[in-house]
């Protein structure tokens, strides 16, 4: 990946900062976020309620961990 000096110097700001170990850490940071972003955008334009959708997405994630621990 070929990064302006500007851009280069950003990430090393964020490595230094101390919350990322590696310039790495910081670009699948920024990926990540994009694809959140995307999603998101996604979801809005199909009328999909966001803050609905997450409290959906929280409560079948609870309820899969819970079913995974009780039958240990």
């Amino acid at each position: 990946v070929e990064l302006t000096p500007e851009l280069f110097e950003y990430l090393e700001k964020k490595v230094k900062s101390g919350k990322y170990k590696s310039r790495s850490e910081v670009v699948r940071e920024a990926i990540r976020m994009m694809i959140k972003a995307d999603l998101e955008r996604i979801l809005e334009e199909k009328g999909v309620d966001l803050k609905k959708f997450e409290e959906e997405r929280e409560k079948v994630s609870g309820e899969l961990i819970e079913r995974k621990y009780k039958a240990i």
